[in-house]
């Protein structure tokens, strides 16, 4: 009877110990550590002002003193955004941008001249145009060897002079 009496209370306080027991909180799950992350290729996010130009660069090789020489640089819009040239810095007045003041619309494409006067400006010149946007100020360059103009004589046609400064 005693072994009876003991088996009953051990499987009473078994129930009752299950029974009141608090029920466990689910686990978390466990962060991976770097190592066990998968790696996702980066996408570069797509800037809302990008532009691009086709060069930045134009080299006009020599001109002759007095010449207006001109090129086009091509700029496209990248972005997601329109995008607005809003001004331009020139080093001199000898140089003369012309662009469109209308938005360009993502995925266009327009052409920016750029004008260089020749008058009064022998030797080598290097020259730039600074364009800002509503983006980023971009910077376009252009170099030009400009030879002095030789001038037939009038008196003496077959005879040709260079005009001097000292004359």
């Amino acid at each position: 009877m005693k072994k009876i009496f003991i088996y009953s209370l051990s499987a009473l306080l078994f129930v009752g110990l299950v029974a009141f027991q608090t029920p466990k909180k689910a686990k978390k799950a466990k962060k991976a550590s770097k190592t066990e992350q998968k790696e996702e290729p980066k996408v570069a996010a797509k800037k809302a002002y990008d532009v691009s130009f086709d060069k930045t660069f134009h080299d006009f090789g020599t001109a002759t003193e007095g010449d207006q020489v001109e090129t086009t640089y091509k700029l496209t819009n990248n972005g997601t955004e329109p995008v607005l040239i809003l001004s331009h810095e020139i080093q001199c007045g000898c140089t003369t941008p012309t662009y469109t003041k209308e938005p360009i619309m993502p995925g266009s494409t327009v052409d920016i001249k750029v004008g260089f006067n020749t008058h009064g400006k022998v030797g080598v010149n290097e020259k730039t145009v600074t364009l800002k946007t509503n983006g980023d100020s971009h910077v376009l360059k252009f170099k030009c060897e400009v030879k002095q103009k030789t001038v037939v004589d009038p008196i003496k046609p077959g005879n040709q002079i260079k005009l001097d400064k000292k004359n």
